[in-house]
């Protein structure tokens, strides 16, 4: 757990904010996710991120392992992260690594924003039981996904947690514990 005043904080251009325990940037989540995330106890976790950037080193920076995957070659590189355009090797990419050891949480951040739909199903075998699937941008029509239909039917038994961004049109970011 991160003892963090969020209120605190000023905001960088588009919201972002600054982890003060390390300078990092905060991963670009609604800020009522970014104080419940750092709640939770996340040091030993190991974490799969679809989709890459300043994440990637905060995620880095306070859990025990992050693989990612990213379809843009400059922040994969940027990043040291895995790099692909095709969309099977994007959405199926968690599964490599699932062997010996599920994740503790897996976020669904990536683009081309139409093939975050089809990444839930992977994302739930990926999951440790207990695990967390967070998705940002969640059912938010201004990123033009508003629409989630193969998440909602394989999560429609799950707690869904919505966090949405204070002054703000429509950015959420939504959680669920698999």
């Amino acid at each position: 757990m991160m003892n963090i005043n969020f209120n605190e904080l000023t905001p960088l251009d588009g919201g972002r904010l600054v982890d003060p325990r390390s300078g990092l940037i905060f991963p670009w989540y609604t800020k009522p996710f970014l104080e419940r995330l750092c709640s939770w106890d996340i040091k030993n976790w190991r974490v799969f991120e679809y989709g890459c950037g300043d994440s990637t080193f905060w995620w880095r920076d306070n859990v025990k392992e992050v693989i990612s995957i990213d379809t843009n070659k400059e922040w994969s590189d940027k990043c040291l992260s895995n790099y692909t355009s095709d969309k099977h090797q994007f959405i199926n990419y968690p599964l490599n690594f699932i062997e010996d050891e599920k994740f503790d949480c897996i976020i669904i951040d990536g683009e081309p924003i139409e093939w975050r739909d089809y990444c839930t199903e992977v994302a739930i075998k990926s999951l440790k039981k207990n695990g967390i699937l967070i998705i940002d941008n969640y059912k938010q029509d201004t990123v033009l996904l508003g629409n989630w239909p193969l998440t909602d039917s394989l999560l429609y038994d799950k707690k869904c947690e919505i966090l949405k961004q204070e002054n703000h049109i429509d950015w959420k970011t939504a959680y669920w514990v698999i």
